[in-house]
């Protein structure tokens, strides 16, 4: 997979206003779990990156990715 690199065999995805490309295998296989939603963060510290979750992901607001089960 790769985020920012469009290529002729990948496919594109675009969730949350981020627009990325993956391999249709790779699509495939991980849309079987759920949907893919990839987002641009910054921490409290200040660095950034993405953050790619298949499936519902997590609510923060409920204590965590810990209390998610």
């Amino acid at each position: 997979m790769a985020l920012d690199e469009p290529r002729d065999e990948y496919e594109t995805l675009e969730s949350n206003g981020v627009t990325a490309y993956i391999d249709p295998k790779l699509n495939q296989h991980l849309t079987y779990y759920g949907d893919i939603n990839i987002d641009y963060l910054t921490n409290q510290y200040g660095q950034t990156g993405y953050q790619i979750m298949i499936g519902e992901g997590c609510d923060s607001s409920e204590g965590g990715c810990d209390s998610c089960g």
